[in-house]
């Protein structure tokens, strides 16, 4: 279990990422919008934003997959090792526990997953918005 959870941990590291760097892009495409009629916009440094959450946003995506297969794999051998059951009373007693944990870590694991899920919908919202911007910032002016 502790991998994914140290995935887990690392995909929600990579979401402040992507969030923070959201937040720059927008301020960055909000200036640029603001000084279109004052100076050229750094369409350059622009375009390298994007780049950077474009990655930003490969790797949360590559890291939410790798938590939901392997989520799956593990919750798999877990119904695997229920149905594997010793017989034995003293066994029994000391897996019983363990078993709760595991069943406790199980259901921690799939509320993370959906957080990150809900994470990552947001941040595709997100970067519709900041097209939007973008793309607003290059409308030509209305002429008077």
């Amino acid at each position: 279990m502790e991998p994914i959870y140290t995935h887990s941990n690392k995909a929600l590291d990579t979401l402040g990422e992507v969030w923070d760097t959201f937040l720059v892009l927008i301020q960055a495409v909000s200036e640029a919008s603001n000084n279109v009629h004052r100076a050229e916009p750094n369409l350059v440094q622009l375009q390298k934003d994007r780049r950077a959450l474009d990655a930003l946003l490969a790797t949360l995506k590559s890291q939410v997959e790798w938590i939901q297969t392997h989520d799956h794999a593990e919750n798999q051998q877990v119904q695997d090792n229920n149905n594997n059951k010793p017989k034995d009373d003293d066994d029994a007693a000391e897996l019983a526990p363990l078993l709760q944990q595991q069943a406790e870590l199980a259901t921690e694991s799939a509320r993370l997953s959906d957080q990150i899920k809900r994470l990552l919908s947001q941040s595709y919202s997100l970067q519709f918005q900041m097209d939007m911007l973008m793309a607003s910032s290059h409308d030509p002016p209305v002429s008077r």
